[in-house]
């Protein structure tokens, strides 16, 4: 068998299998596509449909300390144990507060929205739920058993073919000359009709957006692969998830005393400079150490997220720039932003949501391909043969 019959028959299997992976899991590809492109401005509508909740007021008011907040929640919810409490870094955002799970129920517990200035409770932010449905749409289609279901292992195997359909799309449709001709590559031939416009728009649609569906797919099995994740983590960042993975805390139980937060906090906004929000972990001992968790000001997305660990007497005993992080860990760490485009900016984010919107786009017309291909070969059968002596 020679070179070229040999590549003839790799096109041909790769042509069959290529088909095959694109009908099976081009509805779930579809349905991915498509809330994920609904959460990509997910924040920002919020903020939009909920003013006075996500937004609010500050019309010359003090914002009250953590602390502060944290005896206005005692006062609207005797009992509950605050887990963490996230506090705006502007002006008109709403505070943030976590509480512990209910004993025996596993997860994390409530999340209110507080009035920074008064520490009012506010009420539950319109599209949140809407948001929460589309986002276990996204990672498991909803299925019954979450991420422990059959779900996560439905969306897992269709990332994997979309990273098979991008790499052997781009081999099939490698030309056999005028390789260099961007006009090959990058024009759609809008003047055709029937299967050579669907080809064309099948074609060059996927070369427009094929590094994006490839960063899309390989970042997405970070959520469905244990294995994946662990091997990522590896390649980034040179350690072992498994060897540094911390024992579960255990969030659940009565309320206890709160350590003082204020002096922490204190000597987190003096040494950090401005910042949009900043999370502090309450931590169950009184005299431990107080995690916060912080997004600068100039943050380049919303996962550049820097990390202190005070003394609840504001001594600070280490801290972790995120821009000081080597790029393996900066990627580790954002891997969603990554996901989302978030990483590359606004451009970034709206190349990544018109690439996930075009999903169908690949699925319609590769469904119209392979049934307009099956009646072209059921008419060729038809055809009588014609014969020998009227060939002469």
């Amino acid at each position: 068998m020679t070179l070229r019959e040999i590549k003839a028959r790799l096109r041909a299997v790769l042509f069959q299998v290529h088909w095959f992976v694109g009908l099976t899991a081009g509805l779930v590809l579809v349905a991915m596509g498509l809330t994920g492109a609904a959460m990509s401005f997910e924040d920002e509508i919020l903020r939009a449909l909920n003013p006075g909740i996500v937004t609010v007021e500050a019309a010359g008011r003090t914002a009250l300390t953590p602390d502060g907040l944290v005896a206005r929640l005692a006062e609207a919810r005797p009992g509950a144990r605050v887990t963490a409490v996230t506090v705006p870094g502007t002006s008109g955002e709403s505070a943030q507060v976590r509480l512990a799970p209910e004993p025996g129920r596993p997860g994390r517990g409530e999340t209110l929205r507080l009035d920074p200035y008064d520490g009012r409770i506010l009420g539950e932010a319109r599209g949140e739920a809407a948001f929460a449905v589309v986002l276990r749409l996204h990672r498991w289609l909803a299925l019954p058993g979450g991420p422990d279901g059959p779900g996560r292992q439905i969306t897992g195997a269709a990332a994997l073919g979309l990273v098979f359909l991008s790499l052997s799309g781009l081999y099939l449709r490698w030309p056999a000359v005028r390789v260099r001709d961007w006009r090959v590559w990058l024009k759609p031939a809008l003047g055709r009709r029937g299967r050579p416009l669907y080809w064309s728009l099948h074609a060059v649609v996927g070369t427009w957006v094929l590094v994006l569906y490839l960063v899309m797919a390989l970042t997405g099995l970070w959520w469905s692969y244990g294995w994946y994740r662990d091997g990522a983590t590896m390649l980034l960042t040179g350690r072992s998830p498994a060897a540094e993975a911390r024992p579960p805390r255990d969030e659940a139980g009565r309320a206890g005393p709160v350590p003082a937060l204020d002096p922490a906090f204190a000597a987190f906004r003096a040494a950090a400079g401005p910042y949009a929000w900043a999370s502090i972990g309450v931590p169950r001992n009184p005299a431990g150490t107080i995690r916060i968790r912080s997004l600068a000001a100039d943050a380049p997305h919303p996962r550049a997220r820097d990390e202190w660990r005070i003394r609840t007497d504001g001594r600070i005993e280490g801290r972790t720039l995120y821009a000081a992080e080597p790029l393996g860990e900066r990627i580790a760490t954002a891997m969603l932003d990554l996901h989302q485009g978030r990483w590359f900016g606004l451009a970034g984010t709206v190349a990544f949501l018109l690439a996930a919107l075009a999903m169908p786009l690949f699925a319609v017309t590769g469904l119209l391909l392979y049934l307009g291909r099956r009646r072209s070969r059921r008419r060729t059968a038809r055809a009588p043969a014609v014969p020998a002596a009227a060939s002469r």
